[in-house]
C-alpha cells in the first residue's frame, strides 16, 4: 500500500474515531432521534442521484436499510446520549469484528481458525474487563443496547456480504431512503419540541449534525469502499483498530474523560485481539498471493 492511501485509511479511521465524540456533542442539543431523523435526511438528499431500483434486491436493501440504519442507528443514538464513558462504548462497538467473524461461520460457512477464535475471545476478554469498571458497571444498560446495535450492524454485514454487486453510494442512499420514516415516527412517538430545538441549534450543534453526515457516512464510507477497490480486505481491515483510540483521544480531549487503569487494559486486550484476528487474516492472504505467485 502507498504511503498516500495508508494516511488516507488513518484519517478515514480517525473520522469514524472522533465521530463518537461528535455525537455525544451533537446529543446535549437535540434528541436522540430527531438527530438520527436529521442525520439521513441529508445523507438522502446528498445521495439522492444514486437512489436507483435494484432490480431483485429491493426486499434486502429494504431489510438492510432498517438493520444497518434505522434501528441500528436508533439504538447507537439512545446509548450516545445515555452514557458518559464515549471511550469505553467506542471499544464496545468494536466487537462487531468478532461478532460478525462468529455470523459468518454460523450463516456464511466461514471456518473459524485456531487463530481466530482465540482473537475472538480476547476481544471479549477485554470488552469485559472495561465493563468491569465500577462507573461502567453502573451503564449495563447502556451496554447492552450497544451490543443490540453492534449485532444488528454484524447481521447487516452478512447481507451485504451477498450484495457485493450494488455500488456503496447506492446502498448508502437506499439505508438513508427506509432509515428517515423511521427516525421520523420514533422522534414523534417518544420525544418532543422538535422545532424548537432545530431553531434554537447553533453553530456547534449544526456542524456536529453536519460531521456525522458528510464526513463520517458519506466520506468515511465512500473512502473505505475507494480503498478496498484498490487493495484486499484483510490489507484495510487493520487501520479499524485504530478507530478507539482516536475515540478515546476525543472524548478525553473534548469531553474531559479520565481514562482509568482498568479500562486501559482492557482497550489493550481487547485490541490485541482484534489484531491477531486482522494479523492472521493478512498472514493467509499473503499466503495464498506467494502460492498464486509460484503456480503462475
Amino acid at each position: 500500500m502507498s504511503v498516500r492511501h495508508a494516511i488516507f485509511a488513518l484519517i478515514i479511521c480517525s473520522i469514524w474515531g472522533v465521530n463518537f465524540t461528535v455525537m455525544k456533542i451533537g446529543l446535549m442539543q437535540i434528541d436522540p432521534y430527531l438527530f438520527g431523523f436529521l442525520r439521513f435526511s441529508i445523507v438522502f438528499l446528498l445521495l439522492l442521484p444514486w437512489l436507483k431500483i435494484v432490480p431483485g434486491m429491493m426486499i434486502k436493501l429494504f431489510l438492510l436499510g432498517n438493520l444497518i440504519g434505522g434501528f441500528q442507528f436508533a439504538l447507537v443514538f439512545l446509548a450516545m446520549d445515555m452514557t458518559n464513558h464515549v471511550s469505553a462504548m467506542s471499544v464496545v462497538v468494536q466487537l462487531n469484528i468478532p461478532i460478525t467473524l462468529i455470523m459468518a461461520h454460523f450463516f456464511l460457512f466461514e471456518r473459524m481458525s485456531y487463530w481466530r477464535t482465540s482473537g475472538v475471545l480476547i476481544s471479549f476478554l477485554g470488552v469485559l474487563i472495561i465493563t468491569l469498571e465500577p462507573e461502567i458497571l453502573e451503564e449495563g444498560i447502556v451496554i447492552l443496547i450497544v451490543v443490540g446495535a453492534t449485532t444488528m450492524y454484524s447481521i447487516g454485514v452478512i447481507m451485504m456480504r451477498k450484495m457485493a454487486s450494488i455500488n456503496v453510494f447506492q446502498t448508502q442512499a437506499w439505508v438513508a431512503f427506509f432509515s428517515v420514516p423511521i427516525f421520523f415516527i420514533m422522534t414523534l412517538i417518544f420525544e418532543s419540541g422538535q422545532i424548537e430545538q432545530v431553531l434554537n441549534i447553533d453553530l456547534i450543534g449544526i456542524l456536529m449534525v453536519l460531521y456525522t453526515s458528510i464526513l463520517a457516512s458519506i466520506v468515511g464510507y465512500g473512502g473505505i469502499n475507494y480503498l478496498l477497490k484498490l487493495y484486499p480486505v484483510t490489507l484495510i481491515s487493520p487501520f479499524m483498530v485504530s478507530v478507539p483510540i482516536f475515540a478515546t483521544i476525543g472524548s478525553v480531549t473534548f469531553l474531559n474523560e479520565i481514562l482509568s487503569v482498568k479500562f486501559i487494559l482492557g482497550a489493550l486486550v481487547t485490541l490485541v485481539g482484534l489484531g491477531i484476528i486482522h494479523y492472521r487474516d493478512w498472514q493467509l492472504k499473503r499466503h495464498l498471493k506467494v502460492i498464486s505467485n509460484e503456480g503462475a
